[in-house]
């Protein structure tokens, strides 16, 4: 009788051990909930601040360390993507590697790694470190093809068309075509059975990029086949009653322009007048981005007066992007407008633009030198 009274007590206590066990853990599991949602937030929080004052943001996340309401990884993100968004791209750099320093980052907010990885592999790639952007974009698609939740085999596609992307320009074309291929077709399955806004926004953007990868490394033929692509995720987002004007002028009117400049390539001089009429028509060229491949455009071809009318639009691109005193500037911005004032007759002007260059060359490359050691530096000593 005593031995069955003790088992009985066993029992008893084996059965409160275990539901407090399970208590323990449905408590926890709403902790992580509650946890990711405050993380989720102080990212849309940041974001709203950045709409309004890139500088008012950053003092939020001051006040966010002060507070101790995030932790280093969130805050090292945040200050990354703020400054990204200030053209300070050294900075938003060394921050992004900071917050992906480990497994922080990850373990708190998946969805925010992703978009760090995203955000650092892109930085590097338009400095031309492709093959360190295919490091982190390889280590962010580890991860999210073994995350089998919904973010997980979107980012999967997402970052599947990166990696492609960076094959691209290293070379790697069998891979890039590869990479693409799966990446399309996955958002494809996405955005037919979930055609949320963002997904359409997403599927969009995936294919931009695509046709931009074989634009940018001269194989217009390729390109071709895959307009139609484009187009399609490009027309999906813009019949969604959701899309925004701004939307549609940069997904429709990218699209268009892409097409403008393959056709002209491909010395399809009717075809490109039409799609460049298109991305006018949309709103293309009232954007930055849009300005500045319009440049691209005209300069293949050769409508060099055109160039010379739009250079006050380019100059207020460079002043807003803070860029009038870099290398970058000399390259993208003072040598098509010296090529611009040779095609078109004006040379008394490209004399006084190259005495110009001549004499600002020196000072422009060490102003960039001392604004990259400042940039670092203040990373390094943020705590």
């Amino acid at each position: 009788m005593a031995c069955k009274s003790g088992l009985i007590a066993v029992a008893i206590g084996w059965i409160i051990g275990f539901g407090m066990l399970v208590s323990c853990g449905e408590h926890s599991d709403k902790q992580d909930v509650e946890h990711l949602e405050r993380v989720k937030n102080i990212d849309s929080l940041v974001r709203a601040q950045m709409n309004t004052n890139l500088n008012d943001a950053l003092a939020y996340i001051d006040s966010l360390e002060t507070s101790g309401s995030a932790s280093k990884p969130v805050l090292y993100y945040s200050r990354g993507v703020v400054y990204n968004a200030m053209m300070q791209k050294t900075t938003a750099m060394l921050f992004f590697q900071k917050a992906l320093d480990g497994d922080g980052l990850l373990q708190e907010c998946p969805e925010l790694f992703y978009k760090a990885c995203d955000n650092l592999s892109i930085i590097l790639s338009n400095r031309g470190n492709n093959a360190e952007a295919l490091e982190v974009a390889n280590r962010c698609y580890e991860v999210a093809r073994q995350d089998n939740t919904p973010l997980g085999r979107q980012w999967t596609s997402v970052i599947l068309h990166a990696i492609g992307y960076f094959d691209m320009q290293l070379g790697m074309k069998e891979e890039a075509e590869r990479n693409f291929s799966m990446s399309y077709m996955g958002l494809s399955q996405i955005v037919n059975a979930d055609s949320s806004y963002p997904n359409l926004q997403t599927y969009a953007r995936v294919s931009l990029n695509i046709l931009d990868a074989y634009t940018t490394t001269g194989q217009y033929e390729v390109a071709v086949e895959w307009l139609q692509s484009a187009e399609i995720a490009a027309d999906k987002l813009s019949e969604s009653p959701q899309c925004t004007d701004a939307d549609r002028a940069k997904y429709v009117g990218g699209i268009a322009l892409q097409k403008a400049l393959v056709m002209t390539k491909l010395g399809k001089k009717a075809e490109a007048d039409e799609a460049y009429q298109e991305a006018q028509e949309v709103g293309y060229f009232n954007t930055t981005y849009g300005i500045l491949e319009q440049t691209a455009f005209l300069k293949a071809s050769e409508r060099w007066d055109e160039i010379v009318e739009l250079m006050p639009k380019v100059d207020s691109v460079a002043t807003v992007w803070n860029v009038p005193y870099s290398l970058f500037y000399i390259k993208e911005y003072m040598a098509p407008r010296f090529t611009a004032f040779i095609k078109s007759g004006r040379k008394e002007q490209a004399l006084a633009l190259a005495e110009q260059l001549m004499d600002n060359i020196d000072s422009i490359a060490a102003n960039e030198q001392h604004h990259e050691m400042q940039e670092i530096c203040h990373c390094q000593a943020e705590r």
